[in-house]
């Protein structure tokens, strides 16, 4: 099934990437402090050759978030642990908007497919321990950066998407794969985390990817609109 839909699996273009990580660089001294500001670890969001879109956000999780998301209760800055901002599942659609389209996500995707997470971002049911080699509990962080990273995104074949969900394998697959496209540039996961050996033989150059997608076009639109985004964000 996989080497039948690998060809169609979706991965954004690694040059656009390479932009994000470099706007990152160029803004990280100013965000970090300003995330700091906020009571919120820098480093859950801006590791060295982090390609987080949008430092700060992260999905929202449980009851009482979720209310809050959709302002049916209010919360208290100290009740949204690590981040400054809460999402549904928009902001990491926001890059692949941009660079086909120009403008904001306007919450319609492709048809046939689904934008699907390949590490887990969220604390619930996070499965790093078992999918990567990790350091001891003092060395880690929450990973809610990983959430609009566009290296840990990919629009994936509906026909996919819960094997996607549920199975290691091609987890592991995927994320080899984007390492493969992005690795040598930046670090799609956190300097702590490491993937597993393989134990299966499944190598990601044994499968026939498509090309990448994005052109270049609007990736000074989007920079121009996450940096507008990030202002207020800040300022909320």
């Amino acid at each position: 099934m996989v080497h039948l839909t690998a060809r169609y699996i979706k991965f954004v273009s690694p040059e656009i990437v390479r932009r994000i990580v470099s706007d990152n660089d160029k803004n990280r001294s100013e965000w970090s402090a300003k995330l700091l500001g906020r009571d919120v670890d820098p480093q859950i969001y801006l590791w060295d050759g982090s390609p987080c879109a949008f430092p700060g956000v992260r999905r929202y999780a449980g009851s009482k978030e979720i209310a809050y998301f959709r302002k049916h209760t209010e919360l208290k800055d100290a009740e949204i642990t690590g981040a400054v901002q809460l999402d549904d599942n928009s902001f990491p659609k926001q890059i692949w908007s941009h660079v086909f389209l120009g403008k904001k996500f306007a919450n319609a995707g492709p048809g046939g497919y689904a934008l699907a997470h390949l590490a887990d971002h969220k604390e619930h049911k996070n499965r790093a321990d078992e999918e990567f080699e990790l350091p001891s509990a003092e060395h880690k962080h929450p990973l809610y950066g990983l959430f609009t990273c566009p290296t840990n995104t990919a629009y994936i074949p509906n026909s996919l998407i819960r094997p996607t969900d549920f199975s290691p394998v091609i987890r592991r697959l995927l994320i080899s794969r984007a390492n493969a496209l992005y690795g040598d540039f930046c670090q799609i996961l956190p300097q702590w985390m490491r993937l597993k050996p393989a134990q299966e033989n499944w190598d990601h150059r044994d499968f026939q990817w498509g090309e990448t997608v994005g052109e270049l076009d609007h990736v000074n639109d989007f920079l121009k609109f996450r940096t507008e985004t990030m202002e207020k964000i800040f300022k909320t």
